[in-house]
């Protein structure tokens, strides 16, 4: 476990937009002066995602639309994007007990910045440092029923998984502890390894960004600086960045 826990979210460091074009923007303006905090916003009309072109947009009321930020030297060498990744399962694995709630799908990581459970998108996260700070962007499906259009993984909410979700700022209430103790926890390779999708299945590894051949091999994991292993017949390769698919996708 980690040697020492950081300084905990401030109760007075949540702040509460009604909207907000992106929760990133908002809060890279209204961490000055602050060195650890959240914004989250009921609506979002222009957040965005890892990959250019996709954007996290949704209804009131319907997600949890929040970006912490907190010092990079929290994070030491451990990779923001996949130590927030399981900062987040662990938080509605809280949330998730403390209702009561068992019967539902595993919740897994998907390298390197998305939550899926069931083969199916809960979550997206985005990372992005700056003048020594972290700023952690994530957007959680809550209650949506439906999700209209074309995926090229299909979404899910807590509502469909569970039958159940808690409101965005009770959830969030969940986020920032974990977020902290993971972020410091010397350990976390071994808290993610159990919770990640595809381990030690057949794969298909999009390496880069854009268009890009895919390379065929079985997943078996990440390592330290948070690169994925893929044993390919050529012999285990590590990724820095790219995206990750099942075989048969």
């Amino acid at each position: 476990m980690a040697s020492s826990d950081p300084q905990p979210f401030p109760a007075d460091a949540v702040i509460r937009v009604e909207s907000a074009a992106s929760t990133m923007d908002e809060a890279r303006a209204l961490s000055r002066g602050r060195p650890r905090g959240a914004v989250m916003a009921g609506v979002q009309t222009a957040g965005r995602g890892r990959l250019p072109g996709r954007s996290w947009v949704s209804a009131p009321g319907e997600s949890l639309l929040a970006t912490a930020w907190l010092p990079a030297a929290d994070f030491g060498r451990r990779p923001p994007s996949l130590v927030a990744g399981l900062a987040l399962v662990l938080a509605l694995e809280d949330w998730a007990a403390a209702d009561g709630i068992v019967a539902a799908p595993p919740l897994r990581v998907r390298w390197p910045n998305d939550i899926v459970a069931d083969g199916r998108k809960l979550a997206g996260i985005l990372c992005e440092s700056s003048s020594g700070t972290v700023y952690v962007g994530m957007g959680v499906n809550l209650a949506q029923e439906a999700f209209p259009g074309a995926f090229r993984t299909p979404p899910a909410s807590l509502r469909l998984l569970y039958g159940a979700w808690p409101g965005a700022e009770r959830l969030l209430g969940f986020v920032l502890p974990r977020l902290s103790s993971s972020a410091a926890d010397d350990d976390w390779l071994d808290a993610i390894r159990p919770r990640l999708a595809f381990l030690d299945a057949p794969v298909a590894f999009m390496p880069g960004l854009g268009d890009r051949e895919a390379v065929p091999g079985t997943f078996r994991g990440v390592d330290g600086d948070g690169a994925a292993l893929v044993e390919t017949p050529a012999g285990l390769r590590r990724f820095a960045s790219g995206e990750l698919r099942p075989a048969a996708y």
